[in-house]
């Protein structure tokens, strides 16, 4: 897996892969509106142009050099903290094994920064396949923000997890 830099030629494909208010919320929070527009993708592209950069996001190709997801590191410098959000594997693509090691590309992109000592990520508790794809790439879980999501007329709990630096330099359990 491979990592290229999002850009607003992406943006037709993110789109394509979001066709609900509940594809936009599970991959983008409950900031994000439905149907995802040019502005708030060029804000995440904004974010990284910043300095220090506030959000990093990547396209990533699969070794045939086709679109294979999406994800984003939401920056902490100040806290020495990187929060993985916006991931999504193509939609025709799930189901072939490349959540994990799209997770891991962006664990590594994470930890590349010294000043990042812990790296979390909120996930959605019905979504458990993401959570044991999570599990497996070492994350713990840390606790449940209760009824912090409403989509459409659902409440949706969030689950916070995260890996500190001395767990990835470890190996744990990837």
């Amino acid at each position: 897996m491979n990592f290229i830099d999002f850009e607003a030629i992406h943006f037709p494909v993110i789109r394509s892969w979001l066709g609900s208010e509940r594809d936009v919320v599970q991959w983008g929070g409950p900031d994000l509106s439905y149907p995802i527009t040019d502005d708030q993708l060029e804000q995440m592209i904004i974010d990284g142009q910043t300095v220090p950069p506030k959000r990093l996001s990547w396209m990533a190709v699969n070794d045939s050099q086709v679109l294979a997801g999406h994800i984003q590191l939401a920056m902490d410098w100040k806290n020495g903290v990187a929060r993985i959000g916006r991931v999504i594997v193509a939609p025709k693509m799930r189901g072939q094994g490349l959540a994990k090691p799209l997770l891991a590309a962006g664990l590594e992109r994470a930890f590349s920064h010294p000043e990042i000592q812990r790296t979390e990520l909120n996930v959605y508790s019905w979504n458990s396949a993401a959570i044991r794809t999570y599990n497996k790439v070492g994350f713990e879980h840390e606790g449940v923000r209760r009824s912090s999501a409403k989509v459409g007329d659902e409440r949706w709990d969030t689950a916070i997890m995260s890996m500190l630096r001395s767990e990835w330099e470890a190996g744990l359990p990837k």
